[in-house]
C-alpha cells in the first residue's frame, strides 16, 4: 500500500473514486463472451474473471493496461497534483479533493464515498476511515471483528476536542489491556484460534479453550502494539 509520504497523516474530507465492476465492464465494452460470469456476485464474479486472467495473458496485460490508463488519464485531466492523491490504488484513487470531469463515460471513476475522517498509521503502511456511516479498514495484518472495533472507536472520537481525544485514547487503551473477555485476544484462523501468551508468544488454541483462557496469560501489550498504537501514534503526532 503506497501511501503519500508527505500529506497528514489525519485528515478530513477525503475522496474515494474507483471504477465500479472495472474488469466486467472492459470485457463487456471488448465483446468477450461473458456470459458465464455472475455480474450480481461480487466475489464470484471476481473469481471467474480471475481464472480467466490466468488463462489468457493476453486478456490480462489489455485489462491491467486499459485499467490503469484510465485512471491516469482522470487524474491528468483533472489536474490532480501528487500532493492530493493520498493513495493510488489499481483501478481508483483516494484524493483530497473532487473530481469534477468525466474523462470516460464508457469507463467512468465514480465517487464511492466520501471519508469524514481518515487516519493514517505512522509507518503509513495502513488506514482507517469514516464516511457518517461506515468504517474501513485497509492494511492491517491478522485482523478479526472484535478487534476491527477497537479499531473502528479511534476514527470515531471527537477530534473536535483535544481534551476528548487523549481521554478517549486511554479509553481505548484501558479497554485492550484491562478486559477479561479472552475472545477479544482471540484471532480466527480456520476452525481455531491464535492468541499471544506471556513468554510463550504465538500459540493455537481451540474454541472450547477460548471461552476459558485466563486473560491474565495474555500478552496484552502486543496486541496494543500491533493494532492500536500505529494510529495512536498518528493521532499524537497530529494534535499533540
Amino acid at each position: 500500500m503506497d501511501i503519500n509520504k508527505n500529506c497528514q497523516l489525519f485528515l478530513r474530507d477525503i475522496y474515494l473514486y474507483d471504477i465500479s465492476a472495472c474488469h466486467y465492464q472492459i470485457l463487456e465494452k471488448m465483446n468477450i463472451d461473458i456470459s458465464h460470469i455472475d455480474k450480481a456476485d461480487k466475489i464470484k464474479r471476481n473469481i471467474q474473471i480471475g481464472l480467466m486472467m490466468k488463462s489468457n495473458p493476453t486478456i490480462t496485460n489489455i485489462l491491467r493496461s486499459i485499467t490503469i490508463s484510465t485512471v491516469d488519464e482522470y487524474l491528468l485531466r483533472n489536474n490532480v497534483s501528487p500532493e492530493d492523491i493520498i493513495l493510488r490504488q489499481y483501478d481508483g484513487v483516494i484524493v483530497a479533493r473532487t473530481l469534477s470531469e468525466d474523462v470516460n463515460q464508457n469507463l467512468p471513476l465514480d465517487l464511492q464515498s466520501i471519508y469524514e475522517a481518515f487516519l493514517i498509521s505512522s509507518d503509513r503502511r495502513m488506514y482507517v476511515s469514516f464516511d457518517g456511516n461506515k468504517v474501513d479498514i485497509k492494511g492491517v495484518p491478522h485482523r478479526y471483528p472484535r478487534m476491527d472495533e477497537m479499531i473502528g472507536k479511534l476514527i470515531k472520537i471527537n477530534f473536535l476536542n483535544k481534551s476528548s481525544i487523549f481521554k478517549s485514547m486511554q479509553k481505548i487503551k484501558d479497554e485492550i489491556m484491562l478486559s477479561d473477555d479472552p475472545l477479544l485476544y482471540c484471532i480466527p484462523v480456520k476452525d481455531k484460534f491464535v492468541t499471544y501468551v506471556k513468554n510463550l508468544g504465538e500459540i493455537e488454541i481451540s474454541t472450547g479453550m477460548a471461552r476459558i483462557i485466563d486473560t491474565e496469560d495474555i500478552d496484552r501489550q502486543k496486541y496494543f502494539d500491533q493494532y492500536i498504537r500505529p494510529f495512536t501514534e498518528s493521532i499524537c503526532i497530529e494534535f499533540l
